[in-house]
């Protein structure tokens, strides 16, 4: 095997493991979706938050209180998370040397094969199914060890059975009308829409994509409550959202009522790896990282879920 690129064991620890956490998830899409970030989530905390109704009154001269303030609490709980990996260099060795091949070719300076598999393997798959399970963690769940670590946005607002569509497998045919269904629930439940959103899955989009593109907007009366304003599309004037939530489920709602916790000052964050080749002299490599979680959902009857039924 080629060696002329030093492996070693390597750790990132304390502050500077903090620094990558942090970097990911205010790099991570979630961050662009407009959900809350709250920060120092230590063990179970309560979510509190509330919204003035009406404040006018006819003028009198002596100062009268007057308005309404609806209070909506929670509980956000953060749950701790690892990744334990053991990998075959040979398994990513070819990619590393052809990737390194190339900087060098560039003028630029080839990196250690740590650095490498951590940058451009781990961390962007650490970042996808961070998101995964933010949208759907079910602590019932037993198709993935992954999943059952918390309960994500759909679980915690399937369980207010008012903001539930049960419908069908998303398609082609009947895309546009199922969204229709979402937004017109939606507007029922609430009558200031900023920040609104439906989040949709990465693959239901492109099937959105393609209903549209089939259909003569201006002559069709659902299709015509639908826009597009360059690699975005908008349905009923809410931004329709690709994320990684399950397919044939949609989220529909303000997006800063969603809430991504996370504790960075007393937790034991870090990424490891591990050459095993010192201990065991077996061609592999270890992966370890030690993260963690908590979601929210703050006034939850304001989101509305769509979910196949069954």
């Amino acid at each position: 095997m080629a060696n002329f690129v030093n492996v070693e064991n390597l750790s990132y620890n304390g502050e500077y493991a903090k620094e990558i956490f942090l970097k990911s998830l205010y790099e991570s899409k979630l961050k662009e979706y407009g959900i809350t970030y709250m920060p120092g989530v230590k063990g179970q905390q309560q979510i509190v938050t509330g919204t003035v109704g009406d404040i006018f009154q006819k003028f009198t001269c002596p100062f009268s209180a007057s308005g309404e303030v609806t209070l909506s609490q929670d509980m956000i709980k953060g749950v701790p998370m690892k990744v334990n990996l053991e990998e075959c260099y040979d398994a990513f060795w070819s990619t590393f040397m052809a990737s390194q091949t190339e900087v060098t070719l560039n003028g630029g300076v080839p990196v250690a094969f740590q650095d490498w598999f951590f940058n451009e393997t781990l961390v962007p798959t650490l970042k996808k199914q961070y998101e995964q399970i933010f949208w759907n963690g079910d602590t019932a769940n037993g198709a993935t060890d992954m999943l059952k670590i918390l309960d994500g946005v759909v679980k915690q607002i399937s369980k207010n059975t008012s903001s539930v569509i049960q419908g069908a497998a998303l398609t082609v045919d009947n895309i546009a009308t199922s969204i229709e269904s979402v937004v017109m629930k939606a507007l029922a439940s609430n009558d200031n829409f900023e920040d609104y959103k439906l989040f949709i899955n990465v693959q239901d989009y492109q099937i959105l994509k393609v209903a549209l593109g089939k259909q003569n907007i201006s002559s069709n009366n659902v299709f015509a409550n639908f826009g597009v304003d360059g690699d975005k599309i908008y349905a009923y004037g809410f931004e329709v959202v690709p994320c990684q939530i399950a397919k044939d489920t949609m989220v529909c709602g303000p997006a800063k009522n969603l809430i991504l916790g996370y504790d960075v000052e007393d937790s034991e964050i870090s990424y490891k790896f591990v050459d095993m080749r010192e201990s065991t002299l077996d061609n592999t490599f270890r992966v370890g990282v030690i993260t963690n979680m908590a979601v929210g959902v703050a006034y939850p009857a304001t989101m509305i879920l769509y979910k196949k039924q069954g």
